[in-house]
């Protein structure tokens, strides 16, 4: 009997791309599915369904290839880039390429960036390597003009917020005698001319080390990539290309298998219509939990928000993602993620109004907005332990949740929430327009061709008519804890 996967697995297991890259693929319209366009999170049966991207139609799960490259300075680490001059793919003999249709780098170094870059064919183990729960240290030397100061040193290791969230160093050391010589054989001479620290990152943040020594005011002169993992870079000059041993690929593996069984740091996603409770929910549920909190929909009300501010026009998709940059989603003194700062201003308390609530779905609707903005969400839930709420959190941004819940409400049981919110309950004017406009977001939200409300496939449902706050509050928390407690006995 055949089994069906989600499209982005079968992707995977055929090579075209890790999970995510597959994911994007379909998001873009790349990818249809017996000659009809595909849906992210699609079943499909790998044996009997045509898959094709670009009209190439895929074929079945391929042997599979793992590979250690020393990248240089100056090659790109993408599959292909009509701009670039040369691909870690170039790299690559071709008595290794004809092993493997398609090989993708496992995450990826900056054009300007060197050292330690993984290569395979098989997304499921890039996917296991790369996942945020799994914390999978990766180790760099970062080349810098002089010494840290002491100041310069307590911004770095307090962490630097930037818009994903709080950028943080797991660790950070002084390069040894030992280390600069092993760099010297690397990267020639030039290795003396620069001070070299030892940084260590469990986050994957774009850019990250680059971005945060720039926030000390400390400019990244030259950064090499000598660790990931369990493997290292020795015995390799740059442009070198060698496959894993079964041994290394088994340490590798065991990292992830570690993470997996021993930690309750999970990611909770929490989706449900506009009105049902998702945020008061999963803040209070997050706060008894010991986790992270994040309300997505404070980044789509507050672009929103600065869009009518400035007096952009809402249907313009470019101009919207043009505001991304300036909005920031800050965490509170209690890590939730429920703050928006404008220009060093917050700007929450204005993010709930009847105005808002009026476009919104207007605004969130449009596929390159959504598109800009999942980047932030992903980052955020990078550490795990963190409960996330919104409309297509289980479903588009984070569909390899470990926990997915879905809150089932009725419209009117809804309406009288948000009415005694606003101190209408009173008003029955207001509650029925408020009822009124639910409906019309509830209609927009699950019609959009982009990331549409519907359940999660593996969803828990949460109906909470009829139940109180704490009721709902102890329901999930229950949920979430069975699980952490069924994976720590593994």
């Amino acid at each position: 009997m055949s089994e069906r996967v989600r499209i982005q697995k079968a992707l995977a297991d055929a090579g075209v791309a890790s999970r995510r890259r597959a994911e994007q693929l379909v998001i873009e319209g790349h990818v249809t599915v017996n000659e009809e366009s595909a849906g992210v999170g699609q079943l499909v049966d790998p044996a009997h369904d045509r898959l094709a991207v670009d009209g190439v139609l895929v074929g079945a799960a391929q042997r599979r290839l793992y590979l250690a490259l020393a990248k240089p300075r100056g090659v790109t680490s993408t599959v292909s880039d009509r701009h670039a001059a040369q691909t870690v793919l170039d790299l690559v003999p071709d008595t290794m390429r004809e092993r493997a249709a398609r090989l993708f780098p496992v995450g990826r170094l900056d054009r300007d960036s060197e050292g330690l870059l993984l290569l395979t064919n098989d997304g499921d183990w890039a996917q296991r390597l790369l996942h945020p729960r799994h914390g999978v240290e990766r180790e760099y030397a970062v080349g810098i003009e002089r010494s840290l100061t002491a100041g310069e040193r307590r911004v770095l290791e307090r962490g630097v917020t930037v818009e994903e969230g709080v950028a943080r160093l797991s660790d950070m050391r002084p390069a040894t005698a030992a280390d600069l010589r092993s760099l010297e054989a690397l990267v020639g001479s030039e290795a003396r001319s620069l001070t070299w620290c030892r940084v260590t990152l469990r986050q994957g943040m774009k850019r990250q080390i680059r971005r945060m020594f720039g926030a000390a005011g400390v400019p990244v002169r030259r950064l090499v990539r000598v660790r990931f993992g369990t493997l290292r870079l020795t015995g390799m000059r740059l442009g070198d290309v060698r496959e894993l041993s079964a041994a290394e690929r088994r340490d590798l593996e065991a990292l992830s298998d570690t993470a997996v069984a021993a930690g309750r740091d999970l990611v909770v996603t929490i989706d449900g219509p506009g009105g049902s409770g998702k945020s008061t929910v999963g803040m209070r549920a997050a706060a008894e939990l010991g986790y992270r909190f994040c309300d997505t929909g404070v980044l789509y009300r507050g672009l929103t928000w600065l869009a009518v501010d400035r007096g952009v026009d809402l249907d313009d998709s470019a101009a919207l993602v043009e505001l991304v940059a300036q909005i920031r989603l800050e965490p509170d003194e209690h890590d939730r993620y429920v703050r928006l700062v404008v220009d060093g201003r917050d700007v929450t308390s204005e993010l709930h109004t009847a105005a808002v609530d009026r476009e919104v779905s207007r605004v969130s609707r449009q596929p390159p907005v959504r598109a800009a903005l999942l980047r932030i969400q992903r980052a955020l839930a990078e550490q795990g332990r963190i409960m996330m709420a919104g409309r297509d959190i289980g479903t588009i941004v984070l569909p390899d949740a470990d926990v997915k819940l879905y809150l089932e409400v009725s419209v009117e049981e809804r309406a009288r929430r948000r009415a005694t919110e606003r101190g209408l309950a009173d008003d029955a004017r207001a509650l029925a327009q408020i009822q009124e406009e639910l409906r019309r977001r509830d209609e927009i939200d699950s019609s959009r061709e982009t990331a549409p409300l519907r359940v999660p496939e593996d969803a828990t449902i949460v109906n909470t008519d009829g139940r109180t706050l704490e009721e709902t509050v102890t329901r999930v928390v229950a949920i979430v804890r069975e699980l952490a407690d069924d994976r720590g006995s593994r």
